[in-house]
């Protein structure tokens, strides 16, 4: 968030950052956030000229901490691909779990900015989805991964990822933590080689017999 916004600037931002999340972009109005900080609905136009104009900014500053987020749990996880993977899808979860992501609404928003905002921040989820499909490159390259179509298994991976916020809730069995070490192992395992995709055989596993012979049988 700007250094530059002054106490009622941060209280609009994130009551709107809230809202958005609760309601999404075609519900959630300016009136709302006004009565939620405590000022005239005429007021909030000192602070932004429209509801665009504040999601726009709520989408941009979600998206980049987004990024950074995963960025920085890519940069402390071991160089091989499956841990750069894991911790990627990790920090991703973490974050769409967070009270502060407003990127969970963001395709739903975008048609209703104009084409050339849409454009833009367009470019923003693409830079974002850039992360992954270079560590997807990266494995494939090296072995670890098996050979896929990158794009939709990025675009598996990540709405995967996505979807926890359909069902998971504040206070169940599984906590964000542990949700979010869940997810990055399910990513993991998507994408590993198995013996056989080297190329190698895999022994038949023994069936065991529904009807063993008996002792006497054995004996004969």
């Amino acid at each position: 968030m700007s250094t530059h916004m002054n106490d009622t600037e941060i209280r609009i931002f994130e009551s709107a950052r809230v809202l958005f999340n609760e309601w999404g972009y075609t519900s959630m109005t300016l009136r709302q956030i006004a009565k939620d900080v405590g000022i005239e609905v005429q007021s909030i136009y000192n602070y932004t000229s429209s509801k665009q104009a504040l999601v726009e900014k709520l989408v941009r500053t979600g998206t980049a901490e987004l990024h950074s987020s995963v960025v920085d749990a890519i940069a402390s996880a071991e160089p091989a691909p499956t841990a750069r993977l894991r911790a990627a899808m990790q920090a991703h979860v973490l974050h769409y779990l967070s009270s502060a992501s407003v990127v969970v609404f963001f395709r739903d928003s975008l048609v209703h900015f104009d084409s050339d905002t849409r454009s833009s921040l367009l470019l923003l989820l693409k830079e974002y989805e850039q992360l992954f499909k270079d560590i997807l490159r990266e494995g494939i390259a090296t072995g670890a991964f098996r050979e896929l179509d990158v794009t939709p298994t990025t675009y598996a991976i990540l709405g995967m990822g996505d979807s926890v916020t359909n069902w998971w809730r504040a206070g169940g069995r599984l906590g964000a933590p542990e949700l979010s070490e869940l997810y990055g192992e399910l990513a993991v395992q998507m994408v590993s080689c198995t013996p056989a995709d080297a190329g190698l055989r895999v022994p038949p596993t023994p069936t065991p017999a529904l009807y063993p012979e008996s002792k006497e049988n054995d004996s004969a």
